[in-house]
């Protein structure tokens, strides 16, 4: 394949597997969550995605297969205890909310980089990366940027795109994502 195909089939790929994925619902609900702080939760979240993307695409012989499964329960249950956190979340006062915020930057920072990094491994997007590697070995630098690139779009659509829901419905659509988090976390522990 050229290298223009190699880079649209595999944008494409992991594009349409990320829509509506658990990493997703934790951007956007980390994002209902901490309305003031967009750009930590950018931030991390694409900076995980992308070192997962990273790994799979140059390190996938790295991870010993014995301890995904090990991975998966953590992401799981980090799915579970952040979704918890982010639904109880949505009764704490909005001045008392931006005072956390303030002092928890690099805390936010860190949690979310830790939900979604563990969330995305072993998910299908980073498989359909795997796959896209192995397919073509001689150019993994463009399925590595083109996996990225997708990554980086979908989260910039949530993240962003979440800042324009009415101030009215940000509770009731941070519940809703927070249970969704919850649920994938048992998905993912079952």
């Amino acid at each position: 394949m050229d290298l223009t195909t190699v880079f649209i089939s595999t944008f494409f790929l992991v594009f349409i597997g990320e829509l509506g994925d658990k990493t997703q619902i934790a951007a956007g609900t980390g994002t209902l969550a901490n309305r003031k702080q967009t750009g930590t939760i950018f931030l991390s979240s694409i900076l995980a995605l992308v070192t997962v993307s990273g790994l799979t695409v140059f390190g996938a012989g790295l991870i010993p297969a014995t301890i995904i499964p090990t991975l998966t329960l953590v992401g799981g249950s980090l799915l579970i205890i952040y979704g918890i956190y982010l639904f109880f979340k949505t009764d704490a006062d909005e001045e008392e909310a931006g005072v956390l915020e303030e002092k928890s930057a690099w805390g936010l920072f860190i949690s979310q980089f830790l939900v979604v990094f563990l969330a995305e491994l072993g998910d299908k997007t980073q498989i359909a990366t795997l796959g896209a590697a192995i397919k073509n070995q001689a150019e993994l630098l463009i399925v590595f940027a083109s996996s990225a690139s997708a990554l980086i779009a979908v989260t910039s659509i949530t993240v962003w795109g979440i800042t324009k829901v009415p101030s009215g419905w940000v509770k009731n659509l941070q519940r809703i994502g927070a249970a969704l988090m919850v649920a994938y976390g048992i998905y993912m522990l079952s």
